[in-house]
């Protein structure tokens, strides 16, 4: 799925504690997005992330990744994908992807002022929690027979919980509404 590339990423660049992956970074960013649905489209990755050093061409991919995502947390077609790998990847890979992502997530909405005095519904509270414990799976411990069905069936869960969260946390104000004339 993931067509952005970003080296600073790479597995042989050690330096500091950013994201490991572009799951974990969208992940980081749709976290800070329930929070603060003002940020900067180009110095979101900043306010998240101290050792995170792009390049120019990853900062347009990382202006691109916000424009994308912001774009799809706001549409009405629920249309956000998650960073991952495509079908055809390793089942375990996918999965780790997936760990990131909700890594990424938790921090996100930590470093972004979520605490556990924010008042959320019962729905939202137990999304975190599920995030939580997806975040916590042991990818070398599953096993190989994990389907794609249940893989799938937990990806659309994550998706759809983030826009009940996004939803409550940054709420459609009725009179910013335009109406046409």
């Amino acid at each position: 799925m993931s067509e952005l590339y970003f080296p600073s990423l790479s597995p042989n660049n050690d330096e500091g504690d950013g994201p490991s992956s572009t799951a974990e970074l969208q992940g980081a960013l749709c976290g800070l997005l329930c929070l603060n649905s003002e940020a900067s489209r180009t110095e979101w990755h900043k306010s998240l992330f101290e050792d995170f050093n792009p390049d120019e061409d990853e900062v347009l991919d990382l202006t691109a990744l916000f424009d994308d995502t912001i774009q799809a947390l706001n549409s009405l077609d629920f249309n956000l994908q998650l960073e991952l790998p495509d079908d055809d990847a390793p089942i375990a890979s996918r999965i780790l992807a997936m760990v990131n992502w909700c890594h990424g997530l938790i921090y996100g909405l930590g470093t972004s002022g979520l605490t556990d005095d924010t008042e959320l519904s019962e729905d939202s509270k137990e999304y975190i929690s599920d995030v939580i414990n997806i975040s916590q799976i042991d990818v070398e411990a599953t096993d190989e027979s994990d389907t794609d069905a249940n893989f799938e069936e937990l990806v659309e869960y994550l998706r759809m919980g983030l826009f009940l969260l996004y939803g409550e946390l940054q709420p459609i104000d009725p009179t910013d509404a335009q109406t046409e004339h």
